[in-house]
């Protein structure tokens, strides 16, 4: 089941925030005077279901909250919907420093385990934002959505910005195909940039781990190309520096992506070793600080020119999420003047000392 608490994704210079419907009504968010519809060409949604409403980051940062209101509808008709009511509930912001020190919490690869994911990420408090890391569940049907809604939601709770990096399992199982409508995306596409405070980040997404063809797929991967697609977005970045990673405030750059692509890998997982190479170039280009991965179920720090990588980086590699069979295992970046921090939680309650990357 879907949380009642709402989710506020940072995407761009946006908020998207998503937000569960039970029964049939239309929906609203005020950000002080001004109000947000969830319509769509110039209808209002009714249906239940996870809807969300974009809204413009710098207008709820200044406000420091929102209120969410829900107007019930009885069946809907061609003519004369009965109207039934405004229920409204207010949420508190709180968003990233201007002028830092960032506090960002990681969390993913809880494929189901939500208890001890959210422990760790506690073990991080307090944090400014959470990033939510991929491979929460499989797609088996559209329930399973809810567990990185609900794990966003009671991390957040709908009070901090969330950034959302999709993993590989959530690209496995018939509901797949319908998760852009689930989680935050750049006009459908699941990479983007965002903006936190003097916070400025790419999200890539490198689909599944395998070549397309691999029999494990059933014939549905066409990761290559959704690849290539986004080296052009990556380049299209860098021809819009101004705007993105050298803007006015930003001082720290983080890429997040769930696959340890860097790494040295063994076949079949040895794919996009060229493409992969000119997205590292890329990143460089950007000034990126630190790359936040998840996906390898162990925590560790990849320094420039370590033996286990096996492309040329121009950062750290931290892989920063961790599952075993007693604990599980996030990452608290702390992005201030004196640089960029990483220390490994876990679930048990403990933190690692930090390690200045």
């Amino acid at each position: 089941m879907f949380s009642d608490c709402p989710v506020v994704y940072a995407v761009g210079e946006s908020y998207q925030i998503f937000f569960y419907v039970r029964k049939d009504a239309y929906a609203r968010i005020q950000i002080g005077d001004a109000v947000f519809d969830d319509a769509v060409c110039g209808n209002l949604r009714s249906k239940p279901g996870l809807r969300q409403i974009t809204v413009p980051q710098k207008a709820l940062d200044d406000a420091g909250g929102y209120t969410l209101a829900l107007e019930r509808i009885g069946p809907r008709k061609c003519y004369r919907t009965a109207q039934k009511g405004v229920a409204e509930r207010t949420f508190p912001f709180r968003p990233v420093p201007k002028s830092g020190p960032v506090r960002a919490v990681m969390v993913g690869d809880a494929h189901g385990d939500l208890d001890e994911t959210i422990a760790a990420a506690n073990a991080g408090k307090p944090f400014d934002c959470l990033i939510v890391n991929g491979d929460i569940s499989e797609s088996v049907d559209e329930a399973s959505f809810a567990l990185t809604h609900n794990l966003a939601a009671s991390l957040s709770g709908g009070a901090l910005p969330v950034v959302y990096a999709r993993g590989n399992h959530e690209n496995r199982g018939a509901a797949a195909e319908l998760l852009p409508a689930f989680v935050p995306t750049r006009d459908g596409q699941t990479y983007y940039t965002f903006r936190l405070g003097p916070l400025w980040g790419i999200v890539l997404d490198c689909g599944e781990d395998k070549p397309d063809d691999h029999p494990e797929y059933g014939g549905s991967a066409r990761f290559h190309a959704f690849r290539r697609a986004e080296t052009a977005y990556l380049q299209s970045v860098i021809a819009h520096a101004d705007t993105e990673f050298d803007a006015p405030g930003v001082t720290h750059r983080v890429c997040i992506v769930h696959a340890d692509f860097p790494r040295v890998q063994e076949p079949p997982f040895d794919i996009e070793h060229d493409l992969y190479q000119s997205w590292c170039d890329l990143l460089s280009a950007m000034r990126i600080e630190v790359i936040a991965a998840a996906h390898l179920h162990r925590c560790q720090i990849l320094p420039p020119g370590d033996k286990d990588l096996r492309l040329t980086v121009p950062c750290p590699l931290v892989v920063g999420t961790e599952k075993t069979g007693d604990y599980v295992g996030g990452t608290l970046f702390t992005f201030a003047e004196t640089g960029v921090a990483a220390q490994f939680i876990l679930s048990t309650g403990e933190a690692k000392p930090p390690v200045i990357l």
